[in-house]
């Protein structure tokens, strides 16, 4: 050691320069929160969300929400203003393409063709007959519900994909992209229109920002904490700032690692900081506390004195501050065993931060006592250890109480188990969830842009359903398209989880609709009659309009001829004449019928009732807005014939529809789109697994029918967050058990040690079961932080309790004495701890605020269980341990007695 110190000012300039350089790499420094990067990159579900994306193009969405303050979507200048905010969208480089109100395409049938054209023309001024044209054509497809424009009409959205890849929606590139078309929604003048915005990029943005004012906010914070423990404690300057700069130092060079090995920060980074400057410093409070307690019982001293004694220090202080540090490290690199990216990431640099504050804390503060040689001190720092510690009255009311505790042995273990029993009742009460909007306040921009979301629209969370053929076509059979079809039908009446559905079915009932417009509803005929039109005299030159049937304008031989005008029903044009094709009331009543005997229930709504009135009347097709699945229907006998049927509408189409099938004229894999308004994982698993037995029953056999999607890989990282605590948990608790037993050479201290931890975590699980506090990507690491921290509150007991053991005998009064050496140094250094912790309350993210309050209850758990529980087991096990002396007893004895 004396060797190693020889030249203190080389150890702090060496450690200086490495500073130096871990500070310049912090500029590199860049966040990524994307979702998506959370998982692995060789996850199932990643990777087959990815190949989705490679086939049906980016799922990467940016969802503008407009809602109205007053009025509906359909007025004239809120149009006008959309078509423009559409417009200049639709110019920025990272665009793929913008779908809305004013330009997704609308189609329609003229004759055997298909027309494809915007739902407004290019020369739209805002018009009112223009407007109702927009309202009527909206109103005339079911695909634009709830995707474009909501049931009340006050609300649209704008749906802006992104040409960038899943793994990008967290990138530098698309936060810029989202933030343009943030600024452009801002400043395009929406007027008395509420304007949100959701999707990934959004979430990652704001996750971003929240992040950037968390590290500002709460590092200064707990800095602030830290230095007024500090400041208590020694009340000296020298004795606050030498702690503060090691931390600062382990905090620098763990953050600034990050960049160096091109590791993007997240959300989980905010802690990093907070929990070095918390954690680390007790390493060195330590050597800064026994060097002026040591100090102060010298008068004077020459520099070598006073070399000798910061060297006798350190070797009196190594051994229990090495095992403080190293289960402090086990316990944070227990997280580098999990899947979950951001918990390894988090593991591997919080990890190299506590060892590096460790290192840190043993070189550059001796050798700065060294240089400044030695100086007077008076003892003023609770943070005195066990073995010399003197007597004031807290320690002595402390001392006291916890005596008074361990006396009641029956009383303290059955307190114990009761507490386990509870712990273990609301354990089974946890949710294990991992909702990245439930990172943020339900008060913040993005949780109220996602419930606007999940309300006015199908929801912000996408589930696909990929249905792939052996060979190119085989997607395209009646029985195919028929359980695609089925299920999106399934999913919308009988899951509520699920908000909307679109597909390439959608396409394909669509184009079937305008091509038999004039078709009768019962079925096609061999010849397909041209439609005409019939109008009843009226007075003026007004056109008239009536029910009628379409199709054709004639009457079969047997409808007798309608009595009198005044037995028709027809409408009355106010500026004169009377619709023609006039609809006697019993053929009316006769499609109310149809209309009815359409129905599944007999409580039909408005707007079910038209709709199946329509059907029955075949209003603009609508019988046929349907997949042909029935061969005599359509004029034809067999299945085959109706495949080349839909082939034909996708060469009538001529479109783009790549978002649905992966060729345009013979696809091989066809795709459904499923929004759903879920918010818990829970009921998204519930939703999916009503998907999967659907899918299960009625898809044919010769198709592989495949379910992916972000939801899907947000259910991954929930599982990977379950996998997480539980390797994290077994290898720290693992680690920890080691530790103790080689420590003390004996397997039954191992165990004892572990007691309180166990019993700390519990109390954890049992507070989040019944505080409703789900188990997410931040709180399964409060078990693995609380063994690694928490341990040394054991290991400081054990300790005093084996000293004064071996000291006494186990005689006389030498369980008070354990308690007077160590009770109040575990108890401020838990509250120490604990508050820095307790900063973390404070930050802009619930996962974080709740990771604070329950390591903060752990670091009180812990400890009380330390000094309540622990004695009473070692007191009634006397385990053979405690009698033996250690070699680091010894050595550090030996050292003292050579510096007095």
């Amino acid at each position: 050691m004396e060797k190693f110190f020889k030249h203190p000012w080389r150890i702090v300039a060496a450690i200086g320069a490495i500073t130096v350089f871990f500070v310049l790499q912090l500029p590199r420094a860049q966040l990524d929160n994307n979702n998506f990067r959370f998982v692995p990159d060789k996850d199932p579900q990643r990777v087959l969300t990815m190949k989705i994306d490679e086939t049906f193009g980016s799922q990467i969405m940016v969802l503008v929400g407009l809602e109205r303050r007053s009025g509906t979507v359909f007025d004239r200048e809120f149009l006008l203003v959309l078509r423009e905010f559409d417009a200049k969208v639709g110019e920025l480089d990272i665009v793929d393409s913008v779908s809305s109100i004013v330009s997704t395409d609308y189609i329609d049938g003229l004759g055997d063709s298909v027309i494809v054209s915007p739902l407004i023309a290019s020369d739209f001024s805002g018009k009112p007959e223009e407007i109702s044209r927009l309202k009527e054509k909206l109103l005339g497809w079911d695909m634009y519900r709830r995707a474009l424009i909501s049931d009340d009409f006050t609300a649209t959205q704008v749906v802006v994909a992104l040409d960038v890849g899943t793994d990008d929606a967290g990138s530098p590139a698309t936060i810029e992209g989202y933030e343009r078309i943030r600024a452009l929604a801002d400043s395009i003048g929406f007027t008395t229109t509420n304007v949100y915005m959701a999707g990934l990029p959004v979430i990652s943005a704001e996750v971003n920002v929240a992040t950037k004012k968390d590290l500002l906010f709460l590092v200064p914070m707990v800095i602030v904490v830290v230095v007024g423990v500090l400041f208590l404690s020694f009340k000296r300057l020298s004795s606050v700032l030498i702690p503060l700069l090691t931390v600062a130092i382990s905090a620098t060079w763990a953050i600034g690692a990050m960049p160096l090995f091109g590791v993007k920060l997240s959300i989980l980074s905010t802690v990093l900081p907070v929990i070095l400057v918390a954690v680390g410093s007790a390493y060195g409070i330590h050597v800064v506390s026994h060097h002026y307690d040591e100090a102060a019982k010298r008068k004077h001293m020459d520099p070598e004195e006073h070399r000798q004694l910061v060297f006798a220090v350190m070797r009196r202080i190594g051994w229990p501050v090495f095992l403080a540090a190293l289960t402090t490290f086990v316990g944070f690199v227990s997280f580098c065993f999990t899947s979950v990216v951001p918990i390894f990431e988090f593991g591997i640099f919080s990890s190299f931060g506590v060892a590096t504050a460790f290192l840190v804390s043993m070189t550059l503060i001796p050798a700065l006592f060294i240089i400044r040689g030695p100086e007077r001190a008076k003892p003023k720092s609770w943070g005195k250890r066990m073995e010399h510690g003197t007597a004031d009255s807290l320690s002595e009311a402390i001392a006291d109480s916890l005596c008074l505790v361990a006396r009641k042995r029956r009383t303290t273990l059955a307190a114990g188990a009761g507490i386990i029993l509870l712990s273990f009742i609301g354990l089974s009460r946890i949710v294990i969830d991992n909702v990245l909007v439930e990172y943020f306040k339900p008060s913040t921009e993005v949780a109220r842009a996602d419930a606007f979301v999940r309300e006015k629209f199908g929801g912000s969370k996408m589930v696909n359903v990929v249905v792939e053929g052996e060979k190119p076509g085989d997607v395209l059979t009646p029985e195919v398209l028929g359980a695609m079809d089925g299920l999106a039908r399934y999913l919308a009446d009988y899951v509520p989880e699920v908000g909307k559905t679109t597909g390439f079915t959608d396409m394909v009932k669509r184009i079937n609709q305008v091509m038999h417009a004039d078709v009768d509803s019962e079925g096609v005929a061999p010849k397909r009659a041209a439609p005409t039109t019939e109008t009843a005299p009226a007075a003026g030159n007004e056109p008239v309009f009536g029910f009628g049937r379409f199709g054709s304008s004639e009457e079969s031989e047997e409808t007798p001829a309608a009595p009198a005008a005044e037995n028709h029903l027809a409408y009355e044009n106010p500026k004169g004449g009377v619709t023609g094709k006039a609809l006697s009331e019993e053929s009316f009543a006769e499609y109310l019928s149809k209309a009815l005997a359409l129905a599944d229930r007999r409580d039909l709504s408005a707007e079910d009732l038209t709709a199946n009135l329509k059907k029955s009347m075949n209003y603009k097709g609508a019988a046929y807005y349907e997949v042909p699945t029935d061969p005599a229907r359509y004029g034809f006998s067999t299945s085959e014939e109706l495949k080349g049927l839909v082939s034909n509408y996708l060469v009538l189409l001529s479109g783009d529809i790549r978002a649905f099938a992966d060729d345009p004229l013979e696809p091989k894999s066809i795709c459904m789109n499923v929004q759903l308004r879920t918010v818990g994982q829970r009921d998204t698993d519930r939703a999916l697994e009503k998907m999967r037995t659907y899918i299960a029953d009625n898809f044919p056999k010769n198709v592989n029918v495949i379910i992916g999607g972000t939801a899907l890989v947000e259910k991954s990282l929930n599982d990977l967050v379950v996998q997480s605590q539980f390797v994290s948990l077994g290898v720290s608790l693992a680690l920890v058990f080691l530790i103790l037993a080689i420590y003390y050479r004996s397997i039954v201290a191992g165990f004892i040690g572990l007691a309180p931890l166990s019993i700390s975590i519990l109390i954890n699980f049992a507070v989040m079961g019944w505080a409703g506090i789900k188990l997410n990507i931040g709180t399964a690491m409060v078990a693995s932080i609380a063994i690694g921290v928490g341990i040394d509150y054991t290991i400081h007991y054990m300790a005093a309790y084996h000293n004064e053991f071996l000291a006494t005998g186990g005689k006389g009064d030498f369980l008070r004495r354990t308690f007077r050496d160590s009770g109040k140094v575990i108890l401020m250094n838990a509250v120490s701890v604990g508050l820095g912790f307790a900063v973390l309350a404070l930050s802009q993210f619930n996962i974080l605020a709740d990771l604070g309050k329950l390591i903060l209850l752990t670091m009180a758990t812990s400890s009380v269980v330390s000094l309540t529980l622990l004695p009473v087991l070692l007191n009634v096990l006397d385990p053979a341990f405690i009698r033996r002396p250690l070699p680091s007893d010894k050595k550090s004895q030996a050292s003292m007695e050579v510096t007095k």
